[in-house]
Protein backbone atom coordinates (compact mmCIF):
# COMPACT_ATOMS: atom_id res chain seq x y z
CA UNK A 1 0.00 0.00 0.00
CA UNK A 2 1.38 3.42 -0.90
CA UNK A 3 2.17 5.87 1.88
CA UNK A 4 -0.56 8.21 0.59
CA UNK A 5 -3.20 5.47 0.68
CA UNK A 6 -2.08 4.47 4.18
CA UNK A 7 -2.54 8.09 5.34
CA UNK A 8 -6.02 8.15 3.80
CA UNK A 9 -6.89 4.84 5.46
CA UNK A 10 -5.68 6.08 8.86
CA UNK A 11 -7.52 9.39 8.43
CA UNK A 12 -10.72 7.44 7.73
CA UNK A 13 -10.19 5.45 10.94
CA UNK A 14 -9.69 8.68 12.90
CA UNK A 15 -12.89 10.17 11.50
CA UNK A 16 -14.87 7.01 12.22
CA UNK A 17 -13.61 6.89 15.80
CA UNK A 18 -14.23 10.60 16.26
CA UNK A 19 -17.83 10.41 15.02
CA UNK A 20 -18.60 7.68 17.54
CA UNK A 21 -17.01 9.57 20.46
CA UNK A 22 -18.96 11.41 23.15
CA UNK A 23 -17.66 14.96 23.50
CA UNK A 24 -16.55 14.51 27.11
CA UNK A 25 -14.04 11.69 26.57
CA UNK A 26 -11.32 10.45 24.22
CA UNK A 27 -11.47 6.66 23.84
CA UNK A 28 -8.36 4.54 23.36
CA UNK A 29 -9.32 3.65 19.78
CA UNK A 30 -9.36 7.34 18.81
CA UNK A 31 -6.00 7.95 20.46
CA UNK A 32 -4.56 4.88 18.71
CA UNK A 33 -6.00 6.03 15.38
CA UNK A 34 -4.41 9.47 15.82
CA UNK A 35 -1.01 7.92 16.62
CA UNK A 36 -1.28 5.69 13.53
CA UNK A 37 -2.26 8.68 11.38
CA UNK A 38 0.70 10.72 12.60
CA UNK A 39 3.10 7.84 11.85
CA UNK A 40 1.59 7.39 8.37
CA UNK A 41 1.95 11.10 7.62
CA UNK A 42 5.58 11.06 8.77
CA UNK A 43 6.29 8.06 6.49
CA UNK A 44 4.53 9.82 3.61
CA UNK A 45 6.65 12.95 4.14
CA UNK A 46 9.81 10.84 3.88
CA UNK A 47 8.92 9.80 0.33
CA UNK A 48 9.71 11.96 -2.71
CA UNK A 49 6.68 13.82 -4.03
CA UNK A 50 6.15 13.40 -7.76
CA UNK A 51 3.61 11.99 -10.18
CA UNK A 52 3.98 8.40 -11.37
CA UNK A 53 4.09 9.75 -14.93
CA UNK A 54 7.04 12.07 -14.21
CA UNK A 55 10.48 11.19 -15.57
CA UNK A 56 12.99 9.63 -13.17
CA UNK A 57 14.83 12.94 -12.72
CA UNK A 58 11.66 14.55 -11.34
CA UNK A 59 11.33 11.79 -8.77
CA UNK A 60 14.89 12.38 -7.62
CA UNK A 61 14.47 16.14 -7.29
CA UNK A 62 12.39 16.35 -4.11
CA UNK A 63 15.01 14.35 -2.18
CA UNK A 64 17.78 16.86 -2.74
CA UNK A 65 17.15 20.35 -1.39
CA UNK A 66 19.71 23.10 -1.36
CA UNK A 67 19.73 25.63 1.44
CA UNK A 68 18.46 28.77 -0.28
CA UNK A 69 17.76 32.19 1.25
CA UNK A 70 14.09 31.59 2.07
CA UNK A 71 14.80 28.26 3.80
CA UNK A 72 17.63 29.94 5.71
CA UNK A 73 15.26 32.72 6.80
CA UNK A 74 12.68 30.23 8.09
CA UNK A 75 15.36 28.16 9.84
CA UNK A 76 16.80 31.31 11.43
CA UNK A 77 13.34 32.29 12.71
CA UNK A 78 12.75 28.83 14.19
CA UNK A 79 16.17 28.93 15.87
CA UNK A 80 15.03 32.00 17.81
CA UNK A 81 12.14 30.01 19.29
CA UNK A 82 9.83 27.15 18.30
CA UNK A 83 6.77 28.40 16.38
CA UNK A 84 3.48 27.16 14.98
CA UNK A 85 2.86 27.66 11.27
CA UNK A 86 0.55 30.58 12.08
CA UNK A 87 3.25 32.24 14.21
CA UNK A 88 5.87 31.53 11.54
CA UNK A 89 3.71 33.10 8.82
CA UNK A 90 3.21 36.21 10.98
CA UNK A 91 6.93 36.43 11.73
CA UNK A 92 7.91 36.08 8.06
CA UNK A 93 5.30 38.53 6.73
CA UNK A 94 5.54 40.56 4.50
CA UNK A 95 8.89 39.15 3.32
CA UNK A 96 7.35 35.76 2.52
CA UNK A 97 3.83 34.63 1.65
CA UNK A 98 1.91 32.35 4.02
CA UNK A 99 2.11 29.38 1.65
CA UNK A 100 5.79 30.10 1.05
CA UNK A 101 6.61 30.06 4.77
CA UNK A 102 4.68 26.81 5.32
CA UNK A 103 6.29 25.21 2.25
CA UNK A 104 9.81 26.18 3.35
CA UNK A 105 9.11 24.80 6.85
CA UNK A 106 7.84 21.51 5.31
CA UNK A 107 10.99 21.28 3.18
CA UNK A 108 13.14 21.82 6.27
CA UNK A 109 11.24 18.98 7.97
CA UNK A 110 11.97 16.69 5.00
CA UNK A 111 15.62 17.79 5.13
CA UNK A 112 15.73 16.70 8.78
CA UNK A 113 16.53 20.20 10.08
CA UNK A 114 13.14 20.93 11.70
CA UNK A 115 10.75 18.64 13.57
CA UNK A 116 7.39 18.64 15.30
CA UNK A 117 8.20 19.32 18.96
CA UNK A 118 5.18 17.32 20.10
CA UNK A 119 3.79 20.45 21.74
CA UNK A 120 0.59 22.18 20.63
CA UNK A 121 -0.49 25.82 20.97
CA UNK A 122 -3.94 27.28 20.66
CA UNK A 123 -4.45 29.81 17.91
CA UNK A 124 -6.94 32.66 18.08
CA UNK A 125 -9.42 30.33 16.35
CA UNK A 126 -9.23 28.02 19.38
CA UNK A 127 -7.64 25.21 17.36
CA UNK A 128 -4.43 23.51 18.41
CA UNK A 129 -1.43 23.78 16.09
CA UNK A 130 1.86 21.87 16.00
CA UNK A 131 4.88 23.71 17.35
CA UNK A 132 7.92 23.31 15.08
CA UNK A 133 11.50 23.37 16.39
CA UNK A 134 15.02 23.09 15.02
CA UNK A 135 16.55 19.62 15.44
Amino acid sequence: MSARNKVLECAGAVLSAWRSTPLDSVPANLETALVDLRAAVERMNEEPHSRTTDPETSKQGPCSYRMNQSRSDVLRMLRLRPLTDIELVAAMSPKMSASGARSRRAELVRMGLVKDSGKRRKASSGRLHAVWEVV
